[in-house]
């Protein structure tokens, strides 16, 4: 970013929970001030799918809103959150030789060529929605960084590409016009996720990031420092509301409810008599429910998402999880015994990751649920102005007087990490 320049961001989570937006003012210094925020529940998103144009135009209306009164003046255009099951991805190489026979600079238009040519677009009802670079080679010389500047007459790229629906992305983007906001960009969620919760140092060492949402668990592998291999499976947080909705005979909103406050994938922790009251959802009456048969029902369901996490794993031509480990995020990552129960089917090292440990947030977005939004940030920084960072984050005082009610119905408990 030009010397004294201020950059304003505007990054919208469009999720099956919530929507929560994000907007943030970026110094030249790579100071990120957030200056407005905005939340609202999600209706008409559904794995990653808009199914319902209209309620979901509706929630972004309402969670953008409160963000442009905070900021005072309209949002600029907006990075989004995109995810579901549309999403696929390959690897795939191009090489780009200069004429002549004098060697050459590369600049950064060579690189942007380069990495344009991996894939042919070929399919209209697939679009491009990311091409990100695992390495270079010049003239032969194997795992270059950054290429450019760099002299020779051949370079070469390996690249991971990202692929979507374009009727599934134009919905999305069409809803977010339709709630009065511009769409600058789509960005895969678990990239975003990633922004926020890994380190260069487990990136380099190698690791999973699972980012479990309400509809859809997405998965992004890293190695040697570079994106491996990106998933998304169709198990998440309202999987496993629902199990406790049909198994316990609850209402949705008390099964989630029940989650909450009360719901463990251990098994070891309560006996076969202990009971919970909870709200029968006719009035004010309460019924009793098996503690055991709760943490029952979420122990089995977090062993089936485990279990295709591994299998994502090994499909991504790995043998094993990565030295680094998995690291989960997103809304339903600090459910009690999850990771437990990742570390096990792992064998490996999991944490939950939050962007806390990345930046220094205020603890207000110390949450693994705040993850992709905080991730849309950054990404939209590193990408629109290449090499600027965010070394710092902090919220202006306007944002803190409203953060108490913005956050007060997402504050899960919070887990380290487990070891096996």
């Amino acid at each position: 970013m030009a010397s004294g320049i201020e950059t304003i961001y505007t990054a919208i989570d469009v999720g099956t929970t919530k929507v929560a937006t994000l907007v943030a003012k970026v110094s030249s210094a790579g100071t990120m001030e957030v200056i407005a925020l905005g939340h609202s529940s999600s209706e008409g998103m559904r794995k990653g799918l808009v199914v319902d144009p209209v309620e979901l135009t509706e929630s972004v209306r309402k969670s953008t809103q409160e963000a442009q009164e905070m900021l005072g003046t309209e949002l600029p255009a907006a990075y989004v959150g995109i995810t579901g099951g549309h999403l696929t991805c390959i690897n795939a190489a191009a090489s780009l030789v200069t004429k002549g026979k004098s060697a050459k600079t590369f600049s950064q238009d060579d690189v942007d060529r380069l990495l344009n040519s991996t894939v042919e677009q070929s399919d209209q009802r697939r679009r491009i929605v990311h091409v990100v670079p695992r390495s270079y080679q010049v003239d032969g010389l194997q795992g270059v960084r950054n290429p450019i500047g760099m002299n020779g007459s051949q370079l070469a790229a390996e690249s991971h590409v990202v692929v979507g629906d374009v009727a599934t992305m134009q919905n999305l983007e069409q809803v977010v016009r339709a709630a009065g906001v511009n769409v600058h960009g789509l960005v895969i969620e678990h990239l975003a996720s990633a922004e926020a919760v890994l380190t260069a140092e487990g990136r380099e060492a190698g690791v999973v990031l699972v980012d479990i949402g309400g509809g859809t668990s997405d998965i992004a592998i890293y190695r040697d420092g570079a994106l491996w291999n990106t998933a998304a499976i169709p198990v998440a947080g309202h999987h496993f509301t629902n199990d406790i909705a049909i198994g316990l005979g609850l209402p949705v909103s008390v099964a989630e409810v029940t989650k909450l406050a009360h719901g463990s994938a251990l098994l070891d922790q309560v006996g076969p008599h202990d009971v919970i009251e909870v709200d029968s959802g006719l009035g004010e009456h309460t019924r009793p429910i098996s503690h055991q048969t709760l943490n029952q029902l979420l122990h089995d369901r977090g062993v089936e998402l485990m279990r295709m996490v591994i299998y994502k794993i090994s499909q991504s031509g790995l043998t094993k999880v990565p030295p680094g480990g998995i690291v989960l995020t997103g809304g339903c990552a600090n459910l009690h015994g999850l990771a437990e129960i990742a570390a096990e089917y792992g064998k490996c090292l999991v944490r939950v990751g939050t962007p806390s440990g990345v930046l220094g947030l205020p603890s207000e977005l110390e949450q693994s649920s705040f993850s992709t939004a905080v991730g849309l940030l950054l990404w939209a920084i590193q990408h629109r102005h290449p090499g600027a960072v965010a070394e710092s984050v902090t919220l202006n005082a306007n944002v803190l007087s409203r953060l108490s009610g913005w956050f007060s119905r997402f504050t899960p408990r919070r887990i380290t990490e487990v070891r096996v």
